[in-house]
């Protein structure tokens, strides 16, 4: 049965997915996409022209993939600081997966450290989205400092998914949680 561009175009992108994040960008080949798709050169090279467009595409992918998630989380909350909290809980359930193995983003802009490459200007997009999103919560608690909790939250965020994908992931998303929670309630006036 043939599948549709869309089809393929979605099928390598979850295969490549998968590879990327368990073994890393840099040490999966193409020749590894394809035999896992189970398709032709010519299928894959139709979607992604090349590893760079599928990187950067993987990369979109779980940053769009992760928003999705914690909006929607953070949307089950009408206080809003409990909408920051709801955050940091679902960071520390992550962490804690025993199929984790770190933010794709950090992930990608160790392994990516040039500038101009597609993927890591995709990475650090993603990382300046959330701490704009995490600046408009802030305000939304009421924080003295929008700006300056946004970019502490962001800091605890990325230092608790670097430190889990090395360290035990279920105290360190724990301990992100608490800090997180202690920022929050000492920037924003209860209500």
């Amino acid at each position: 049965m043939r599948r549709t561009g869309e089809e393929n175009r979605r099928n390598i992108l979850e295969v490549a997915t998968r590879l990327f994040y368990t073994r890393g960008i840099r040490a999966v080949g193409m020749d590894t996409v394809i035999k896992e798709c189970q398709v032709g050169n010519a299928t894959v090279y139709r979607q992604f022209p090349t590893k760079d467009a599928l990187a950067a595409a993987y990369v979109e992918g779980r940053a769009d993939a992760w928003f999705e998630r914690m909006r929607g989380t953070a949307g089950e909350h009408t206080d809003p600081r409990a909408k920051l909290i709801a955050v940091f809980e679902v960071l520390a359930t992550d962490c804690a997966g025993t199929s984790y193995r770190g933010c794709p983003m950090l992930n990608t802009n160790t392994e990516f450290p040039e500038g101009q490459h597609p993927a890591h200007l995709a990475a650090v997009a993603h990382k300046q989205q959330i701490r704009d999103w995490f600046c408009s919560l802030a305000a939304g608690a009421g924080a003295g400092d929008p700006d300056q909790l946004a970019e502490e939250l962001l800091i605890v965020l990325n230092g608790a998914y670097a430190t889990a994908a090395v360290l035990d992931g279920g105290t360190y998303g724990q301990r992100a949680l608490g800090l997180a929670s202690r920022l929050i309630a000492g920037a924003c006036p209860g209500t």
